[in-house]
Parts: C-alpha cells; sequence; structure tokens
C-alpha cells in the first residue's frame, strides 16, 4: 500500500466507516490464525482473494513464526483487538522521482529464525512495472539488512487447489472434547511413513469412538501436519477426500516448505493512461485510512527518548481521532484531556505530523483577502516606491478598510463612552479589563473576520477611523 499526500481539498470520506477498511479498502472477512495456539485471540483481516491466499500460505508455511497486517492503523488494531507483535502501520521509507514516500505492505511478521518477514500481495501486471518495483526494492532491503526475507504473493505463484485443500484443513484444525484423546490412539496405530486413508481410519475406529469424532480428529492431525511440514501429500496436484492416501514425515526429519514465492519480478512497460489511473485511485483510496496532509516527520530527531515517546503518543491519539474512534475515548486511552486533543487534531489536520512534536514552535502563514492583496501589491510596485507610512495614509486603502469594516462600527462605538474621546477612553486604566475582554470577544465573532485578515498598519488604522 501507498502513503501519499492529497490536497486537503480532496473529499475525506466518512471517518466514522474507516474502522472497517484496510488502506481505504473494505474488509472481505477474516482468518482465524493457529500460528500462537489460540486461533480465537489470532485474526488476519483480508480485503482481496489475493491477500486471503497469501494469508493461507504464510499460516501453512513451517519457517513463519508469526505474522499480521503491515497496514493497518492503531484504530483498526484496537477496534477487532488484533494480535500486533510488530508496530502497525509498518512503514518502509523510499524514494520515488526525488521526493520520500512511506510503503505499508500487506503483511509482515517474525520468521522462525527471528528474521523479519514481509510479504505483498497483487496481481503480477501490477506488481512488475513503475513504482511497484521501488516499493519490492525498499522492502526487500530491509528484509536483508534484519536477515528476514520479501515475499511478493501473486496470482502466478498462488496455487488456487493447494489454497483450497489448505481451506478444507483449516476449518476442521479447531480441537474438541475427544480429540486430544483420538489423536493419541490414532497416533499408536498410524507410524511415520505408514499409508492409511481417512474412510480406513473411521472403520477401524469408529467402534470405539463415534465415525463422526474419529473423521474429525484424522483431519485434524492432517491440518495440524501441514502446517508443520509434516504432510506426505501434495497438495498442489490433488483434492482431498475421504480416499486420499495420508502419510506423516518423521518429527526430526526437517520439514516440507511449499514452493517459494519470487522476491522480485521483471519490469514491464505498461500502458501510461493505465498507470497514471491506478496510482490516482490508490492515492484518494489511501487518504481515507491516514487523514494527516503534508509530509512525515522522523521522531528520531528529537532531543530525548521522552519526547519521542510523547511525539509517537500525540500522533497515535490523532490518527485514532481522524480514524472515527470518539475524542473522549481515545483521550482516555492514551491518559490525555479531550480538549487538548481536539486542539491537536485540528492542527494536524492543517499542519500535518509536526503538530503532533511536543513543546514545537512554528509559524502560520496569515492569509490576506485577495481585494488588499491586490491594493497593496499595487501601492508597492508604484515607480515611486511609497513607504509603509505612505502605504498606511493611503486613501484608496482607506476607503477600503472602511468598506470591510463597516458592520463593526456599532459594535466598537459601543465600546466608548460617550462622555470622552476615544483616544482617552482605549488608553484610560480603569476601562482596559472590560475593553481588553469586548474586544476579544469582538475578534472571535464572524462579524470581524475581515479584521483578523487586515495587516498591521491595517488594522491600526481601521480602529482610528472606526473610533
Amino acid at each position: 500500500m501507498e502513503i501519499r499526500q492529497i490536497s486537503s481539498l480532496a473529499r475525506p470520506g466518512t471517518p466514522g466507516l474507516d474502522v472497517f477498511k484496510i488502506a481505504g479498502r473494505s474488509i472481505s472477512g477474516f482468518l482465524p490464525s493457529f500460528k500462537t495456539g489460540d486461533s480465537r485471540q489470532v485474526r488476519i483481516p483480508f480485503t482481496t482473494h489475493l491477500e486471503e491466499q497469501l494469508a493461507m500460505f504464510l499460516e501453512y508455511h513451517p519457517h513463519v513464526r508469526t505474522y499480521q497486517r503491515g497496514d493497518a492503523s492503531p484504530a483498526f488494531v484496537t477496534a477487532y483487538h488484533l494480535f500486533t507483535p510488530l508496530p502497525t502501520p509498518y512503514r518502509i521509507s523510499y524514494l520515488y522521482e526525488g521526493k520520500p514516500h512511506d510503503y505499508l505492505p500487506d503483511f509482515v511478521g517474525t520468521l522462525c529464525d527471528d528474521g523479519l518477514l514481509i510479504a505483498e500481495a497483487g496481481r503480477e501486471e501490477e506488481k512488475s512495472r513503475g513504482r511497484a518495483l521501488l516499493k519490492a526494492e525498499a522492502a526487500r532491503r530491509l528484509a536483508q539488512l534484519k536477515g528476514g526475507v520479501y515475499w511478493l504473493g501473486t496470482d502466478a505463484h498462488l496455487s488456487s487447489r493447494r489454497h483450497q485443500n489448505w481451506l478444507y484443513l483449516h476449518a476442521r484444525r479447531r480441537p474438541f472434547s475427544t480429540s486430544q484423546e483420538i489423536a493419541e490412539t490414532l497416533l499408536a496405530h498410524w507410524p511415520y511413513g505408514d499409508i492409511h486413508t481417512v474412510q480406513e481410519l473411521v472403520q477401524r475406529f469408529g467402534r470405539n469412538f463415534s465415525e463422526v469424532e474419529v473423521e474429525a480428529a484424522v483431519w485434524k492431525l492432517v491440518g495440524d501436519a501441514a502446517a508443520q511440514g509434516r504432510l506426505l501429500v501434495n497438495l498442489s496436484e490433488m483434492e482431498l477426500s475421504q480416499e486420499t492416501e495420508l502419510s506423516f514425515l518423521d518429527p526430526h526429519a526437517p520439514p516440507i516448505r511449499p514452493d517459494p514465492l519470487p522476491s522480485s519480478l521483471e519490469a514491464t512497460e505498461p500502458e501510461p493512461a493505465l498507470l497514471l489511473g491506478d496510482e490516482k485511485e490508490e492515492d484518494e483510496v489511501l487518504d481515507l485510512h491516514d487523514g494527516i496532509p503534508g509530509p512525515t516527520f522522523d521522531a528520531s530527531v528529537l532531543a530525548s527518548a521522552e519526547q519521542q515517546a510523547l511525539f509517537h503518543r500525540n500522533l497515535a491519539a490523532v490518527q485514532a481521532v481522524l480514524a472515527g474512534r470518539g475524542t473522549r475515548g481515545v483521550a482516555e486511552a492514551y491518559g490525555m484531556a479531550p480538549s487538548p486533543l481536539s486542539r491537536l487534531a485540528r492542527r494536524a489536520k492543517e499542519l500535518g505530523q509536526i503538530a503532533c512534536v511536543p513543546y514545537a514552535t512554528y509559524r502560520r502563514e496569515r492569509v490576506l483577502r485577495v481585494e488588499f492583496q491586490h491594493l497593496i501589491r499595487k501601492l508597492y510596485i508604484h515607480p515611486l516606491r511609497p513607504s509603509a507610512m505612505a502605504v498606511y495614509e493611503d486613501e484608496q486603502l482607506a476607503k477600503l478598510v472602511r468598506g470591510k469594516l463597516s458592520p463593526l462600527l456599532p459594535i466598537v462605538r459601543s465600546m466608548t463612552s460617550s462622555r470622552r474621546s476615544p483616544e482617552s477612553f482605549l488608553s484610560s486604566k480603569p476601562a482596559l479589563a472590560s475593553n481588553t475582554l469586548r474586544v476579544n470577544a469582538c475578534h472571535h465573532s464572524p462579524l470581524c473576520s475581515p479584521l483578523r485578515s487586515l495587516p498591521w498598519f491595517v488594522k491600526s488604522m481601521s480602529i482610528r477611523w472606526i473610533c
């Protein structure tokens, strides 16, 4: 998946539905994982059929210890209580046309030798061109640095028949009350390397247990053996049934691994119009996932570990709020007050991730109305090059200010005393506190929006002319 910045005018989608999506794509289902022993607690979501096939490949690869989504948001993980031993989203940086971007792989995990696993699913024609090659190169380089592998699961390398057999076994791997007892009985009469069928075992042991329980226990043994790489059956060529000949490999022998997936594809040249259309669609979808515009911020440049921790906390909280979770609930989860978190989310949408930096200082550009821009620019480029005071005293600018601030006349005049001049009233100490409160209230009212967009010398002369 790709993270790119999009204009703030782009439609952000419905925040309340973002937790039902991964990288902007709706969830198609969940695959229960037996890698950690409890399939009820570990679930792997997928959005496409190829992602489901790749997840099943990782589930039944004996060299994969754990795996998880690499492109899920913190709000998604919290909402579905997903097991994520590695950080999520798992960002991989790369350069495209001289600009930095973040790539979020479909799956990340840990191998049995503690190496890093990165896996991506997609059609071969999409993963062998353009920007996808740069993402694959960055992921492959990172995996090699951490002693791991990068796999590309495409429609040309994921066997459909093998996937159907794995699904058949996966649905029959849940334990039941007598499964352990029946399994011990079966293994006592089923030496490693011997060939038997399910139908034969059911007829032989169905008198000691019910036939349904024996058949369920046999399929559970076959599924566990397939996940451990000890099933001596080519699942890519035959379809499992009660008449299929089954045999187990000795546990002391090296496990049988599935055919390896490629880590790179040969580059192809797509049609320009098709390539631009695919990238545009991906970028628009991914804006729903993150919601924070502008470039990313590298927390490693912060002075202390405490500031880095605060930045990551602020960023995670803002991402959760922008993903649609309630501000109060997020604030409680991250140990923050709701009001500061709300202001932080607004600043992050306007300024980007830099707004999440603790104790940071940054400058926000003021927006000047177009009428004042044109007139001040016209005065500034005059051949005589007038000074700031000359611009301040210009009659055209004074007339424009009077026209824009005419709704403020009753408000500001009501702040002055009828028995004192405006200058003496505004400079008197007894009226300073009350005037300050009233000016602040006026400054934040909708009528005063023209006043907030004026330069300093226009503001000063506007008060003089109105009073």
